[in-house]
């Protein structure tokens, strides 16, 4: 009986596998041609990266770095030969042999990005583009119209991986291999599909189960995971050999063929094709857990394998590496899953959807405030003002129009002209992208419009926090600076600084750029430009914060940190038993949910204030002058929570709190 159902289930496999994918349901995110060139990346604003995340140049080749131009310096981009070029056909992405004059200058740049040990042995560089600062999501749509170079050490592939931090999950839509010149070799006329995937969730912490088959498999070895050592990590996957030429007749390194997956909550289901009206499902897995947070997407042309399993035929090396025998990209397509939830304004207000959700507006004013899943915005009318906080999820606005505004929070944008700045023209649409750090790329979709229709009037930036670039840009090998000549004195060097007074006494003065101060005595005095980035202040003591920094966080216990001006600012305590205290401007409270007994003061002639992780053990203390006036006090309902009016252009909005509770915690009858 249990061979009888297999064999049904075998049957039903072959017969789905003649179906192409159903996009019913999806909506359009890219279909990139390259016509209009490569839209590079820049850190502001444009779509493809071309280098790896960090800046690490190397990843799994053995004698490979990725490249482009701008990172070794003017004298070795004269003598690099191009990686990423637009012609005719499309989008090549090459790879070359690298001068001996440019060696020095890259051992250099891998030198300080802990990749020293490697770089001796770099012969070659290979193109990539990839959406890992600009865009990721959770299910979808991928595909690409591509031709495959040949030689033996060639590695192209089309896949996408984990946008947080660490890896797996990973999605291969293939991964091709160069056919040998001259002498075949065993991978000719093959590519990979595969789904890769461990126990770690985004946090990294190891919650999910791999305790899963794929009874799609065509083999009884195949319905099993692969499983191999990675440090003390096993990582799981489950891959099939697709044979293009002997199961369809093509011909991938003469001819373009369409590559895609679909991915949804239950399946990863691949395709190939001739073109998308042809596509043919070629290999299905169940989804695992692991595979279920957003990915970005990568094209690469990886030359040589680490290991050396696949390395360089060095008898065809010329013909291997000639400029027309490129990675070429035609097309690459993305489409999204249409969010499951559709909220209908009614009031002017929305509470916030913590799921994936399509709000659609009323006629009139409306102040929507999406929660934190992928949200398709559709605005159809009045002046609507959008909410908008910076997360892991990107969001979709239709009907954006020119009396309409945003309020954007906690993004990488110093006021209203940058964020204007870094609108970017993808196709019909605008993308505001606001990076990743190296974590989480964050971008807002505009539909159909055009980027001289927006104003710095429509942009309102509040509590802002700087990209973590001593994370994110490996390449910069910034180090804490610290007062090596103990004069008491200490300047940042450049911009982007990390400053450290080393518990010691002293005299601070920051860049014009994102900085980062580390203060663990209560003498140090920092000095900041006004126009000085988006930096952040780590205090171990009691500090007051001065007025041109924009974030400071308490990790201190027993520590107050007050805030330092009427600019308004972002105070985080992280300890226990802090005291955070604001300035006259827009102050935003930030409690971790780590930090036990917080007291958060509300002076007098204080702005209009934000609360936000407030909950049980923590306390907050309201100035008397504003208490002598409590019976003048009003509460309002807010999408995020309650807000009182205090009176005299002063309140205080609790985020996730109801009326009765906020009226008990004033101490209002």
């Amino acid at each position: 009986m249990r061979m009888q159902v297999m064999a049904v289930l075998l049957a039903l496999v072959a017969k789905t596998a003649m179906a192409g994918p159903d996009l019913s349901g999806t909506l359009p995110i890219l279909d990139e041609s390259f016509q209009q060139g490569l839209n590079r990346y820049d850190g502001r604003s444009g779509l493809w990266s071309t280098l790896p995340r960090r800046g690490q140049l190397m990843t799994n080749a053995d004698e490979t770095v990725f490249l482009d131009y701008g990172v070794l310096g003017a004298a070795e981009d004269a003598v690099l030969a191009p990686l990423h070029a637009v012609t005719d056909e499309g989008l090549a992405l090459r790879t070359v042999a690298l001068p001996d004059s440019v060696k020095p200058a890259l051992r250099h740049y891998m030198t300080a990005t802990g990749q020293g040990k490697r770089a001796d042995k770099i012969r070659f560089a290979s193109g990539e583009i990839t959406t890992a600062h600009t865009w990721a999501q959770t299910y979808g749509y991928f595909e690409v119209q591509a031709r495959i170079p040949r030689g033996k050490g060639r590695w192209p592939a089309f896949w996408m991986t984990f946008a947080g931090i660490g890896w797996p999950p990973e999605i291969d839509i293939f991964e091709a291999y160069g056919a040998g010149i001259g002498t075949r070799t065993k991978k000719d006329n093959t590519f990979n599909t595969a789904v890769f995937f461990d126990t770690f969730d985004a946090d990294q912490n190891p919650t999910h189960s791999v305790g899963i088959k794929n009874p799609f498999a065509a083999t009884a070895e195949g319905r099993t995971p692969k499983v191999r050592k990675r440090g003390n990590r096993n990582i799981y996957n489950f891959h099939q050999i697709q044979k293009p030429r002997a199961d369809f007749g093509a011909n991938i390194y003469d001819d373009f063929h369409t590559y895609a997956a679909l991915w949804t909550a239950e399946h990863v289901i691949f395709y190939f094709g001739k073109t998308r009206d042809d596509l043919q499902e070629i290999y299905r897995t169940p989804t695992p857990e692991d595979v279920h947070e957003p990915m970005f997407l990568i094209a690469n042309d990886q030359f040589t394998a680490r290991g050396g399993w696949w390395g360089a035929d060095e008898k065809t090396l010329k013909e291997t590496l000639d400029p027309e025998n490129a990675f070429m990209l035609r097309n690459i397509t993305v489409r999204a899953l249409q969010p499951a939830v559709t909220l209908r304004m009614q009031d002017g207000d929305l509470v916030k959807d913590p799921r994936g959700t399509t709000i659609l507006d009323t006629k009139g004013d409306d102040v929507i405030v999406p929660g934190g899943g992928f949200d398709v915005l559709s605005l159809s009318g009045g002046q609507d003002l959008l909410r908008l906080r910076r997360d892991r999820h990107n969001k979709i606005i239709l009907g954006f129009g020119p009396d309409d505004r945003l309020l954007l929070e906690g993004y990488p944008f110093e006021d209203a002209a940058d964020a204007l700045s870094r609108l970017t023209q993808v196709g019909e649409d605008v993308w505001l992208p606001s990076g990743a750090d190296p974590a989480w790329p964050h971008t807002l979709i505009f539909r159909d419009t055009q980027v001289d229709r927006f104003d710095a009037a429509q942009f309102e930036v509040v509590w802002p926090i700087g990209r973590d670039i001593w994370v994110a840009e490996a390449a910069r090998a910034t180090r804490p600076e610290f007062d090596q000549d103990n004069d008491g004195k200490l300047a940042a060097k450049g911009p982007g600084a990390w400053l450290n007074d080393r518990s010691a006494p002293v005299q601070i003065t920051g860049s014009l750029g994102t900085d980062r101060f580390i203060v663990s005595h209560r003498e140090t005095r920092i000095t900041e430009p006004e126009k000085g980035g988006i930096d952040t202040l780590i205090t171990w003591v009691d500090y007051t914060v001065p007025q041109h920094i924009e974030r400071a966080i308490a990790r201190g216990d027993n520590t107050r940190l007050r805030g330092g001006g009427p600019f308004g600012q972002r105070l985080e305590a992280e300890a226990t038993r802090v005291f955070l205290v604001g300035g006259t401007g827009n102050d935003l409270y930030v409690i971790a949910p780590a930090a036990k007994f917080v007291t958060v003061n509300i002076s007098a002639n204080g702005g209009h204030d934000r609360l936000r992780g407030f909950g049980a053990g923590h306390r907050l203390a309201i100035a008397s002058q504003l208490r002598a006036r409590s019976d003048q006090w009003q509460l309002f309902t807010d999408p995020e929570g309650m807000r009182v009016d205090f009176g005299d252009n002063q309140s205080l909005l609790v985020e996730d709190i109801d009326h009765a509770t906020l009226k008990r915690l004033l101490g209002l009858s």
